[in-house]
């Protein structure tokens, strides 16, 4: 039994993509991304792997595993952790699926909003401080992390999924995700096991 169709819509949403912009990312149609996830059509095999890559999971994995019932043990602020395979994968900012044992250390980091989507992520980077909160509190910001794996490439991710005001309520919310992360990656890194079921 294949579960390409309900993947194909579950990825999609997921990743709150409509029809119209995931067909325009891969260079297709909207009605041919509607017709792959009603089983109107079956795309080829160089179809599902451009779905596969665009998604960053195994094509064995997109067309075998229910992945709307597959539950990773977390998946906050942007990030996947799969207990199985001792990944994570970033789903906003250096996207891709990085081994746990590869993360040296983790740092939250802050990005000057009106630099979104412009350049590298977090290649703006604000220095946030309590007393920056008397005089600066207009500034929009992207709460995220910086990880370093242990070859010394920095990852980026967006724990924030739209601009928020210096410490306004959704900044802090924000702010609380990155801490737990942190907190997650500090674990990984001390090797201590923290994929276990809850």
């Amino acid at each position: 039994m294949t579960y390409l169709q309900s993947n194909l819509h579950f990825l999609r949403t997921k990743n709150k993509l409509s029809q119209k912009e995931l067909a325009e990312k891969l260079f297709m149609t909207h009605q041919t991304i509607s017709n792959h996830e009603t089983g109107k059509s079956q795309p080829d095999l160089e179809m599902m792997q451009k779905y596969a890559d665009f998604y960053e999971i195994p094509l064995s994995d997109l067309l075998h595993l229910d992945l709307s019932t597959k539950k990773p043990v977390k998946d906050i602020g942007n990030i996947i952790f799969d207990k199985d395979r001792q990944t994570f994968q970033i789903l906003s900012g250096s996207k891709g699926i990085y081994p746990m044992k590869d993360v040296y250390k983790c740092q939250i980091v802050f990005e000057d909003a009106k630099y979104y989507g412009k350049t590298k992520p977090f290649s703006h980077r604000l220095l946030i401080s309590s007393f920056e909160s008397f005089f600066v509190t207009l500034r929009d910001t992207y709460v995220g992390l910086e990880i370093e794996l242990k070859n010394k490439e920095k990852l980026y991710v967006y724990v924030s999924n739209i601009k928020q005001k210096h410490y306004s309520d959704a900044f802090k919310a924000d702010v609380k995700v990155a801490e737990t992360l942190k907190k997650y990656f500090k674990t990984i890194i001390t090797g201590n096991k923290i994929m276990k079921d809850e």
